[in-house]
């Protein structure tokens, strides 16, 4: 998540003890126990951009999205923000769809069922509970040197 929504976030979850964050799709969400340490990647941050989970949170739960559902509510104001933007600079017609490229398009980057996470205790971790990917990913699943996945994944947390 990009680190400008995640200070978001941390400044909503100190305001109502909990923030919803968006997920992307659903990934594993629907096999995390509530309670479970949820650590986020923080992307877009320049020369703080780490290969490592810097930010931890405690799940509560999945919010299930369908395109054109309203929004939930405690979202990070930054990640709202942004989406508005978005959505103003978007044209009021679709672009004329060439079929042939329809077929490259990838599965995963179709628009379809989105999520978000319910999470509490967002916080930045001090810099020696950070924790890297090569703790938490097989090299032959991390894509290169740095890993920063699409969806929510579960996985086993260091000993």
């Amino acid at each position: 998540m990009p680190l400008v929504h995640l200070r978001s976030a941390a400044e909503t979850c100190e305001r109502h003890d909990r923030v919803v964050l968006p997920a992307g799709g659903p990934g594993d969400l629907d096999r995390t126990a509530p309670g479970a340490t949820v650590l986020l990647m923080a992307s877009d941050a320049g020369e703080d951009e780490v290969s490592a989970a810097t930010w931890a949170a405690r799940f509560v739960g999945r919010v299930h999205y369908e395109p054109g559902d309203p929004l939930p509510t405690m979202l990070p104001a930054t990640w709202v923000e942004t989406r508005e933007a978005d959505a103003l600079a978007m044209p009021d017609e679709p672009a004329e769809v060439n079929e042939e490229d329809e077929d490259d398009e990838d599965e995963e980057d179709r628009l379809g069922p989105q999520s978000f996470l319910v999470v509490e205790e967002l916080r930045e971790l001090p810099m020696q509970e950070w924790v890297f990917t090569n703790e938490l990913v097989g090299k032959q699943h991390r894509g290169g040197r740095t890993f920063f996945p699409r969806v929510p994944t579960l996985v086993r947390p260091p000993a």
